[in-house]
């Protein structure tokens, strides 16, 4: 019994020091990101790129809202990205003024992959500075882009900016996506700081500036990689830059499945064995404050975990020392400061009033969350660029070679049938 209490006490403590620390990292990026300088006149060219599927019904209105933005109007481009799309949304996004890049001959597994093929071929354009991802239902305040190139303007390379849930404010589907995207990227590292950790990172609203994607490229570790795409830039000294001045509202109805939580958890252990370290030395050897937090960040543990945690301990403790007891106090304690941390995040993402309401249903979701993505099938992958490129080099090669029956013989020439002359 004793030692069982000794060990209640040191995961207490330890968990307290963690509930501390995140809420030190919040309120030092808070006091450091008021003073707002004025913004510099717009300079930049933007290519607001929304990947889409069958969204024939909402990709006008996305577009012609796009399109209203405070920004001039030469200066800006909306690039559509057809996924599978079989219905008319193509044609529905170019009469409302928007570019469509189709996969040409490659194909793109989900939008993550459309994404990184427009961009790949948008570098190779002279036209463009950066690049803003967004999703189909998305909407942005009235000066999004100004707030973007004044970032810009200023030496950033990878700007984030506020990120909120809208939707219908009385619906469940709200609610839940809205206290989802509060430990959305990770709890300890999506708050505005300026210590080059960045408001961590959403794939939606971010922007991300044309030398960046020349100099570092966003392959290896992909965007929808976040954790470990905000590593490799913090590795490389790359400043992911926050701003509350532009905000994207998330419309988006369906919540997004998870991983497994066994996988979640075998790859963020490797991540902080391979990233974790190294980063915390190379910021004491360059006197990096950013570099050694990113890296101790890493071996905390996550929200999920501490919840958890500290609510098994409590039913612990209550059984065997009683519901008035120091240890059972403590933990209920604990419980509360992630819950008031929870609803500090719930006001700064401007979240609507139903999700105060279900918060204490946030440890059910999360279970719940967890359990679903445990049974959650893989979905099969379609052959990307580099697949397809590699079987047509393989292809080809047979076809010099020779294999099988036909080695050694000369290739079947091929006939065509010669085209009909057009009557004038």
């Amino acid at each position: 019994m004793r030692y069982l209490a000794l060990l209640e006490s040191v995961v207490l403590a330890g968990w307290i020091c963690v509930v501390v620390y995140g809420y030190a990292l919040s309120f030092i990026g808070r006091i450091r990101g008021r003073s707002k300088a004025p913004l510099i006149y717009p300079r930049h060219v933007f290519a607001l790129v929304v990947p889409v599927g069958n969204d024939e019904g909402s990709i006008g209105r996305t577009v012609e809202h796009l399109r209203r933005n405070k920004y001039p109007r030469g200066m800006f481009d909306v690039i559509i990205a057809p996924l599978n799309s079989t219905d008319q949304t193509s044609n529905a996004a170019r009469r409302k003024g928007a570019v469509v890049y189709g996969p040409g001959r490659q194909r793109w597994r989900d939008r993550d992959d459309a994404i990184l093929g427009v961009l790949e071929r948008l570098s190779s354009k002279d036209r463009y500075d950066a690049y803003i991802i967004l999703d189909v239902r998305s909407r942005i305040s009235a000066n999004y882009l100004a707030v973007m190139s004044d970032k810009l303007s200023k030496g950033g390379l990878a700007i984030q900016s506020g990120y909120s849930v809208s939707g219908r404010k009385w619906t469940w589907n709200t609610a839940c996506r809205a206290l989802l995207s509060t430990l959305k990227p990770g709890w300890l590292t999506s708050w505005p700081l300026d210590l080059r950790l960045g408001g961590g990172i959403h794939r939606t609203g971010l922007c991300i500036s044309r030398q960046l994607v020349e100099k570092h490229g966003i392959k290896r570790p992909r965007l929808d990689n976040e954790a470990a795409f905000q590593t490799e830039l913090l590795r490389r000294d790359v400043v992911i830059q926050y701003t509350d001045e532009a905000w994207v509202y998330d419309r988006t109805r369906a919540v997004k499945p998870v991983r497994s939580t066994f996988s979640r958890l075998r790859s963020r252990w490797r991540h902080a064995q391979a990233d974790g370290l190294p980063l915390i030395l190379e910021g004491l050897k360059w006197r990096s404050a950013a570099q050694v937090i990113g890296g101790f960040n890493l071996f905390l543990p996550t929200y999920n975990t501490m919840l958890a945690t500290a609510v098994l301990f409590f039913g612990l403790s209550a059984y065997l020392h009683g519901a008035a007891s120091a240890l059972a106090m403590g933990w209920i304690a604990l419980i509360a400061s992630l819950a008031i941390f929870v609803v500090f995040r719930l006001w700064y993402m401007r979240a609507p009033v139903l999700a105060y309401i279900a918060l204490p249903s946030l440890p059910l979701i999360l279970f719940w969350q967890s359990v679903k993505s445990c049974f959650t099938s893989k979905p099969k992958q379609g052959r990307t660029r580099e697949q397809t490129e590699t079987g047509s080099g393989q292809t080809k090669e047979r076809a010099e070679t020779g294999s099988g029956r036909t080695q050694g013989r000369k290739p079947r020439r091929r006939y065509s049938r010669r085209p009909r002359r057009q009557s004038s």
